[in-house]
Order: structure tokens, then sequence, then C-alpha cells
């Protein structure tokens, strides 16, 4: 029986390169490692999204692994990398994924958001704490493993707490239309 991340363990090049299954090069695939998000195993999300920010990204001539195509590949690593990614266009929810940083600050536009400053602090942030234990959201506990763009744009501060090893338990909360979505 294959696992449900087979296809990036077993059958995807380890750089992330071209291939015929997660082609991270090729962008219509850039959404597949945060849909474990919505299918009721954000851990995996976690671990997959700081993989091919590891790998497929390089500050290096040819660092990236794709091409560029106005700007999608370097986009969809910053998203990663500050720990929040938009799965579907015109969806005002983000996935919550393992931030490559400690802490990413995002200067919000009056024009369109209420707040002044949306922060991501990932503590115990390292290359082997890649896995959410728990999660606050302006001092309050957050268990679900998304975000809705509203609550960004309102401003404030979501803390997670970072560890070596998965925490199943968190960020199971994903909401029934999520998982209808997925479903059909």
């Amino acid at each position: 029986m294959l696992s449900s991340d087979s296809m990036l363990t077993s059958i995807t090049s380890a750089s992330f390169k071209w291939n015929d299954y997660y082609n991270h090069a090729n962008e219509p695939v850039h959404h597949v490692p945060f849909l474990f998000n919505r299918l009721g195993s954000p851990w995996l999300t976690q671990e997959w999204s700081r993989k091919i920010c590891a790998r497929a990204y390089h500050n290096k001539v040819e660092g990236l692994v794709g091409n560029e195509d106005v700007g999608q590949m370097s986009a969809w690593y910053v998203l990663a990398a500050a720990g929040i990614h938009p799965v579907c266009p015109g969806d005002t929810r983000y996935e919550i994924t393992s931030p490559v940083f400690s802490k990413i600050e995002l200067q919000l536009d009056p024009k369109f958001a209420k707040g002044k400053t949306f922060t991501v602090v990932a503590k115990n942030n390292s290359a082997t704490n890649v896995y959410i234990q728990r999660a606050r959201l302006n001092g309050k506990p957050y268990d679900k493993c998304w975000i809705d763009h509203a609550v960004i744009a309102a401003g404030g501060v979501l803390e997670l707490q970072m560890g070596p090893q998965p925490n199943t338990d968190w960020g199971k909360q994903a909401d029934a239309q999520a998982k209808n979505t997925v479903a059909k």
C-alpha cells in the first residue's frame, strides 16, 4: 500500500527537477505539498514544503529549479519560507506551513488592510525543527492549519512552536468545507 506522500518520497527526484510526478519546475503542481493540510495531515505539508525550499532553491546561478515565469518560482519560495501559502486563486484561505525563517514581518498596505503588520514567529526553528508543535494567534491558542486573509489583513502575530518530530494532533481541525472541496 502506498503512503499518502509516496509520490514525493519514492518517485520524485530528490532535487525536484524535471520528472513525471511532482515536478516543482512546472508551476501547475505548486499547490500539491499544501494539500496535506486539507487532507488532515498538516505535518506532511510542513515536511515537504521545507524540503522543497531546501532542495529546489539555492543562492547561486541557476538557483531556481525551473523557469521563473514572471516571478512564480520566487513567489512560491517567499510565501512558503514565510510559513503561509495560498492554494487556490480567489480563496481567502492560506495554508500554514513550516517557515524557513524564525521571524517574518509583513508590512500591510493601509489601502487594503486594517492592521500595520502581520508577523510570523517560529520559536525553536532550525533545519531539524521543521514541525509545528503548537500555535498561538495574537496570544491565544490556535489549532487550525490555515489562516484567513482577513485575519492577516487585520494585523497581528502568529507564533509557531517548532520541534523535530511531527505533532500529528496539531492542525487536524481541517474544516468540513475544505475536506469536501478536496473530495469533489
